[in-house]
């Protein structure tokens, strides 16, 4: 949480900060524990000569706490592992594991009740409900998993001061600039504490200077409440800023990488 004002006690402060970051507190024994596996997954589209290979056998394991940017040009695959790994497609061939849940083997009821609860999603272009308050947009996955309405109205409050919008949290989002918008879209993905946020080009649609912010404000969260992020992103700030980076080409992984492995200052980032 940010640095309390002058007219805010310390304590009271720190106790704020205690219980926002106890909501996403990991069991112990659990750090590091693999959060996402996905082994040799192929996707095909179509059927016979109309068939579309975008994905040939993916692998990878996302560990938790992890910040994984994924990258690829157009057609690679790239938004299909991307929708593998929230749960929001089903492999043709191979496992998704999240959270140990094979989550090929749900039906449509079971994985909406677990995507509600397990995974968390940042979208390029927001996706807030206009006629509802940042209040009311957070609030809104947690009242799909049933939270009662006054935890979940605190649990709210706690979010969007966390992303710094405290005192615009009774705005509608017509009201709010981009970045504003895509903070209240970042408190909305931690509403039920969820085991990864997956961020869609989360810094597509802001200004060099908002995206900067929105980059440090997915850091900061994943450092102080070890939230597993996963981004499909080519802004090179963000990719700087990851754990990992896994490149995707022809519905293949041809490269796992950490940053401080690349040269950011050749070609391929130019």
């Amino acid at each position: 949480m940010s640095a309390p004002s002058n007219s805010e006690n310390p304590t009271i402060a720190e106790s704020k900060t205690e219980r926002f970051r106890d909501l996403f507190r990991t069991p112990p024994g659990d750090q590091r524990q693999r959060v996402i596996r996905a082994v040799d997954v192929h996707k095909i589209y179509g059927s016979g000569s109309e068939k579309t290979h975008a994905l040939r056998g993916a692998t990878l394991d996302v560990l938790r706490g992890e910040y994984l940017s994924i990258m690829g040009p157009s057609g690679s695959g790239k938004s299909t592992l991307f929708n593998m790994i929230g749960a929001l497609q089903k492999p043709t061939s191979g496992k998704v594991y999240i959270d140990q849940v094979d989550v090929a083997q749900l039906d449509y009821n079971e994985l909406a009740w677990f995507r509600c609860r397990k995974v968390g999603y940042i979208f390029q272009t927001y996706n807030l409900i206009e006629v509802m308050t940042c209040l009311e947009n957070v609030m809104l996955p947690m009242a799909f998993a049933g939270m009662d309405n006054e935890p979940a109205r605190e649990k709210a409050i706690l979010l969007l001061e966390r992303v710094g919008l405290g005192r615009r949290m009774l705005h509608k989002p017509s009201e709010l600039s981009g970045g504003q918008q895509q903070r209240v879209a970042i408190a909305r993905s931690l509403a039920n504490s969820p085991e990864v946020v997956l961020a869609d080009e989360p810094t597509a649609n802001l200004d060099q200077r908002t995206g900067q912010e929105m980059i440090d404000l997915l850091d900061n969260l994943k450092q102080d409440l070890g939230v597993t992020i996963v981004s499909a992103t080519h802004d090179l700030k963000m990719l700087q800023k990851s754990d990992r980076i896994l490149w995707i080409e022809d519905g293949r992984i041809v490269r796992d990488a950490r940053p401080s492995e690349i040269d950011f200052a050749s070609a391929e980032f130019h």
